[in-house]
């Protein structure tokens, strides 16, 4: 079938029609969405398979705890990939008609998105070149800018044990930190929450976004983050982002997820993670935004 295949001056390949192509449709940096609750058991003796016996978290005060979710929407997207830059899990999208939210945990307002969609022709502008195949099908728009993957980075194996067989670390090699405190604001309480990550370096000075194409989940013990000193079981979802001179994966807080508050006997560290599965090992893509429009779309 004929194509349209472009090189770079150095040789190396910009896209080739013949393939799949990605192209930007948006970017921007992400805006606060919404508060999930976590759930809490209503009572020890309670079945915890069954939904109907967790409700809203409000084991310290009479207000929920809720995770804070960031994120972005797309319009008539087909099958869009997102790749960051700046910290975030991946906690699910909703569709509206024609539109798709992406909600992140453990992101912020100076977390950058670059979502990239199959390349298609409602995008205006001039001039342009676009490529049709035999049946119709866009496969090139130069309105939008080509996805081209820089390189790849499976996530690392966990850290060391403790005594009770639980990970200090999700990373070997890595770090944890106290991304948030507990803190009130609009009638809700946001939880306090740890993550776990280590940082991979790349090229010096050059930014990157990264798209994890799936995840894992886990859980924690944390003593670190309670502002009123309580001990608090709760579960971790990984991600991985993009920053400058390299990435990043993280494990942190899954919202919308259980909480709990057990006897704190039987941890021994600050910060303990379990279940984490280690039979698979997601594998992040990266690329570098430095030709990337921003904001765009």
């Amino acid at each position: 079938m004929p194509h349209l295949v472009v090189k770079k001056e150095d040789g190396s390949l910009l896209f080739d029609t013949n393939n799949i192509t990605y192209g930007l449709v948006k970017s921007g940096y992400m805006t606060y969405q919404q508060a999930w609750t976590r759930r809490t058991l209503r009572s020890a003796q309670l079945d915890p398979s069954d939904g109907a016996n967790w409700f809203p978290s409000n084991i310290q005060t009479s207000l929920s705890f809720a995770d804070g979710l960031w994120g972005f929407t797309v319009t008539n997207a087909i099958s869009p990939i997102v790749f960051i830059v700046g910290s975030g899990t991946l906690n699910g999208s909703s569709v509206s008609g024609s539109s798709i939210t992406f909600f992140y945990s453990n992101a912020d307002t100076n977390t950058k998105y670059y979502c990239f969609d199959l390349v298609s022709d409602n995008i205006t502008g001039s001039p342009y070149l676009k490529t049709f195949n035999s049946a119709g099908r866009i496969t090139f728009n130069s309105l939008q800018p080509p996805l081209n993957i820089a390189g790849s980075y499976q996530a690392p194996v966990p850290g060391s044990l403790d005594q009770y067989g639980r990970y200090g670390t999700c990373y070997a090699g890595g770090s944890n930190r106290v991304r948030q405190a507990f803190y009130n604001s609009g009638g809700i309480t946001y939880v306090g929450k740890v993550d776990s990550y280590i940082d991979i370096p790349l090229t010096a000075g050059v930014e990157y976004a990264v798209y994890l194409p799936w995840s894992r989940g886990g859980g924690i013990g944390d003593f670190m983050s309670g502002g009123t000193g309580t001990f608090l079981v709760y579960s971790v979802l990984e991600g991985a982002y993009g920053r400058v001179g390299g990435i990043s994966f993280m494990m942190g807080a899954s919202a919308a997820t259980t909480q709990s508050t057990p006897n704190n006997q039987g941890w021994s560290l600050y910060a303990s993670f379990f279940n984490i599965p280690t039979d698979r090992y997601p594998v992040a893509l990266y690329i570098t935004t430095t030709n990337l429009p921003f904001p765009f779309g």
